[in-house]
Parts: C-alpha cells; sequence; structure tokens
C-alpha cells in the first residue's frame, strides 16, 4: 500500500508564513527573547528501492554541523527561527545501470531552515505548527566502472505536534516534542558527469515523523537528540535527453530517510 499526503501548495505555504510573520511582528515590545547556539552531529541513512521492493542503494555516515535558534517569548505564544547547517563524507553502497555493485562515497551539505509557532495550552504543554525549508546537496563520487552523480534536493515540510517543556515547567530540566510531518513534492536536479543532459523534475508528496528530547545542563548549556524518519514515493519518470535529442527516462526511486541528531548548546542568559 503507498501512503502519501495531499500535495502542500506554494501558496499555502507562502500565506502561512506570511501569517506566522505577521504576528511575530505584531506581538509586543515587552516580551522576552532567548538565543542559543550550538554543535551536533547527525547520523543519516537514506535507502533508496527498486519497484520490486529491493534495495538499490544505502547511504549513511555521519555529519557534523552548526546551529542557531532565537525564540520570542510572550504570554502563552512562542514563535522561533532555527537554521541548521551539517556536511561530511557518507558511505555510498549502490550499483550501475546495468546492476554492477558499486561502492564509494558521497560529499553531502545540509541547510535547513525553521519558523515555528507554538501555544501554550496547558501548564507544561503546547500546540506547534512549523514551516521548513530543506537543501540537500548530495555529490556520488564515481569510481572506475561508474560515472559520479550530483543531486540538489530542495524541499519544504509543514510540522504540527505537542511539546512538554521547560519553559512551562521550570522545575525540570527536560523538553520533549513530537510532530507529524507533511512534506510537498521536492524539487530534484540532477547532473549526469556529462554524460547526459542536466535533468530537473519533482518527486512525490511524502509523510513522516520527527522526534525529539532535551536535558538543561545548568542554565546555560543544554543536550539534545533528535530522530527524524520519512518514506518519498517513486516519482513519475521525467525526459533525459542527450545533447537535447530524447535518450529515455529518469525517476527518482522510492526511498526512506532517517535520521539520528545528537548536540549540544549554548543558551544565552
Amino acid at each position: 500500500m503507498t501512503l502519501s499526503c495531499p500535495t502542500l501548495r506554494y501558496s499555502v505555504l507562502a500565506r502561512l508564513f506570511l501569517a506566522t510573520c505577521a504576528l511575530a511582528s505584531a506581538l509586543p515590545v515587552h516580551a522576552e527573547w532567548k538565543h542559543a547556539l550550538g554543535i551536533a552531529e547527525r547520523q543519516f541513512t537514506v535507502d533508496e528501492y527498486a519497484p520490486s521492493g529491493r534495495r538499490i542503494v544505502r547511504e549513511q555516515g555521519w555529519m557534523p554541523g552548526v546551529e542557531a535558534r532565537t525564540t520570542y517569548l510572550t504570554g502563552a505564544w512562542a514563535w522561533s527561527a532555527e537554521a541548521e547547517w551539517h556536511g561530511g563524507d557518507i558511505s555510498y553502497r549502490g550499483q550501475t545501470q546495468f546492476g554492477a555493485p558499486a561502492s564509494s562515497s558521497t560529499g553531502t551539505g545540509l541547510l535547513q531552515l525553521r519558523s515555528k509557532l507554538a501555544y501554550a495550552f496547558a501548564d507544561a504543554w503546547s500546540a506547534f505548527a512549523a514551516l521548513e525549508w530543506q537543501r540537500w546537496r548530495r555529490d556520488i563520487r564515481g569510481t572506475a566502472n561508474a560515472a559520479g552523480l550530483n543531486e540538489l534536493t530542495r524541499s519544504q515540510r509543514l510540522l504540527l505536534g505537542l511539546e512538554w517543556g521547560e519553559r512551562h515547567n521550570a522545575s525540570s530540566p527536560w523538553s520533549a516534542s513530537a510532530a507529524l510531518v507533511l512534506a510537498r513534492p521536492e524539487r530534484l536536479g540532477v547532473r549526469f558527469s556529462g554524460l547526459y543532459d542536466d535533468a530537473e523534475f519533482d518527486t512525490r508528496s511524502a509523510v513522516g515523523a520527527r522526534l525529539g528530547t532535551a536535558w538543561r545542563i545548568g542554565k546555560q548549556w543544554q543536550l539534545h537528540a533528535d530522530f527524524d524518519w520519512m518514506r518519498v514515493p517513486r516519482s513519475d519518470d521525467a525526459p533525459l535527453t542527450r545533447n537535447g535529442a530524447f535518450a529515455g527516462m529518469v525517476a527518482q526511486p522510492e526511498h526512506k530517510m532517517r535520521s539520528i541528531t545528537l548536540g549540544l548548546r549554548y543558551l544565552f542568559p
């Protein structure tokens, strides 16, 4: 069975983003600001599958990164803007178009921006909605038997969830969150090392989940761990050309993404 969410249109995301910004700008000036900077390591796994269900590619590895967050608090409302960047080499285990095994590495860069609005409806509980934009670069290095491949994926996501946190319960150092992730189709650009013309096409909308927890150490340090999971169905076929002439079809296989992020933040007083 194929599970997918309705396509989230750009206009809907744009309206949600503008509404978030308008609400943030209307907040009273006496509200409190909080800021944080941190370092993190993300363990990243991507599996791609053939239509038969057989796994054909696995990319996996740790990527170091940095993160920043600013939060605006007023009454029961909290608005935050967050940025993360992770980069590094991860292993690639796949196959050539003729089915021969291929082992290489992938140079990866991941930029993630987020705008989040939360409302505290109980002593220790908040409901939140967030808009997220992600730019994911993958440079799969060529081998003696296979040419390299460069991919650039751009995606937008809507997160809906609940959080329990120290903002509303200062006696506890713990905080935790859980969210449903609804992703609109990714925009995928591919370079084929000169073998074919560059291609760009959309994948499919997807559903995922995100879990997070954090532990405050004293007043100014925080450890956190996050888990992400998402399944993206196979895209439609897109035309592939060589020097402008039709050469076949190309598609992004069904893929599943999992990541575990471990980080340490400094909380500015």
